[in-house]
């Protein structure tokens, strides 16, 4: 595994190259889709199907996996990419939406050194536990009371730090006056798969990450993040039916393209998501990870970014997290 020093300084070297610029080429012979998440989490198996859609253009789209710095290697990538359609983003919500207010040094301004393409999917959080808790554990109330219990155990994994899913199990240490220690990975499947080995007590991830361990039997699923239940997992009640209205929240995956990729390009690609996310295999490649549909022009895009950055912006300062990484 690469070492946390290692990866941030990537980061930081990236950060300090700038963007690259340069005339636009003819059609490009093949695209990167790029996926700041290792194989096998939501991010890349939305970036797959997305790749494999515009493909059918008949320009390879390969997905190139930057796992590392919470999502952060992958976007200041792209933002130095050549502007001609040979490179984009797949990410989740909080590189865009909650980052700007957690790194002082973050090196990329959403707005401006990227181009919002379109959303590709939405999906609630699932709060889950492990073989660390109790068997007898089966509702978010008596995980709480447990984890009071049980300080030294009572552990859970995301993402990375300042990502949707940290600050959702933030918040419910907060709700609940408990201590939750947060061990951030590479990626919350990572998490989930450490969770159900027994090294973490629970973890925060999209919802189809942690469905299949509940479905083996491996994991329980107490509450999911969305205003109302998931069709996905009917029977798992949301927090806000558990107690803790603050904690609902929805993630969006979203495209973007480098700063100054022309107009007609960014319209281009939207209209292929756009049609190639209305296939059935689409949709079933979605449903598989609990996620629906969910594309928006770049204009709705782009406001959709703007209100979720003045939402978080509130919550980050109550949570007094920054980072100057």
């Amino acid at each position: 595994m690469i070492a946390r020093r290692t990866i941030l300084q990537a980061a930081g070297a990236l950060c300090a190259a700038g963007p690259l610029g340069g005339a636009l080429a003819q059609k490009p012979s093949s695209v990167r889709v790029c996926v700041g998440f290792p194989p096998g989490s939501a991010a890349d198996v939305v970036g797959r199907l997305v790749a494999n859609k515009l493909s059918a253009s008949g320009t390879p789209h390969i997905v190139d996996n930057r796992a590392g710095a919470g999502g952060r290697i992958a976007v200041d990538n792209i933002r130095n990419a050549p502007a001609d359609g040979s490179a984009m983003l797949v990410t989740p919500d909080a590189m865009m939406t909650i980052y700007p207010h957690v790194y002082r040094k973050l090196c990329y301004r959403p707005l401006v050194d990227l181009r919002p393409v379109t959303t590709l999917s939405t999906v609630p959080l699932g709060i889950a536990v492990g073989p660390l808790v109790p068997p007898e554990v089966r509702t978010l109330a008596q995980f709480v009371s447990w984890a009071r219990a049980n300080p030294g155990k009572a552990s859970f994994g995301t993402s990375g730090p300042g990502t949707t899913l940290h600050f959702t199990g933030w918040m419910l240490a907060q709700a609940a006056g408990i201590e939750l220690t947060h061990v951030p990975y590479r990626g919350s499947i990572l998490a989930a798969q450490d969770m159900v080995a027994g090294q973490i007590a629970a973890s925060v991830n999209v919802l189809g990450e942690v469905l299949p361990f509940a479905q083996a039997g491996k994991a329980r699923v107490l509450a999911v993040s969305g205003p109302t239940r998931s069709r996905f997992a009917p029977d798992t009640p949301t927090v806000r039916e558990a107690g803790y209205p603050s904690l609902e929240s929805m993630t969006w995956f979203g495209l973007f393209l480098p700063a100054r990729t022309p107009d007609a390009v960014v319209a281009s690609v939207q209209a292929a998501v756009a049609e190639g996310f209305k296939e059935p295999d689409a949709r079933e490649t979605l449903e598989k990870m609990a996620m629906d549909a969910f594309t928006l022009s770049p204009q709705e895009f782009t406001a959709l970014i703007r209100r979720d950055l003045d939402r978080w912006e509130p919550v980050v300062k109550q949570t007094g997290y920054t980072s100057d990484e």
